[in-house]
């Protein structure tokens, strides 16, 4: 339900804006806002699955840094 009245807001938004002339629509305003909607639609939605996604990444990360650090072991582990 927060969502539609979200939704209706920016719908009401734009159209006012566009009637007063504040907002004049080219190529990048139309593509920035499509973006500003994907992220917001991206992260309401998907949230979860890229904080799932990301953590498993950061933790790859910091396992090769880890190696980074300490090249004698990581040297002996790639020997044998």
């Amino acid at each position: 339900m927060q969502a539609r009245k979200m939704l209706f807001a920016a719908i009401l938004s734009i159209c006012a804006s566009s009637s007063k002339k504040i907002s004049i629509y080219n190529e990048e305003i139309i593509v920035a806002r499509c973006f500003i909607g994907f992220i917001i639609f991206s992260q309401k939605s998907l949230g979860k699955t890229f904080k799932v996604t990301l953590d498993g990444r950061i933790q790859a990360i910091q396992e090769e840094s880890q190696q980074f650090l300490n090249p004698a072991r990581s040297l002996n582990e790639e020997i044998q």
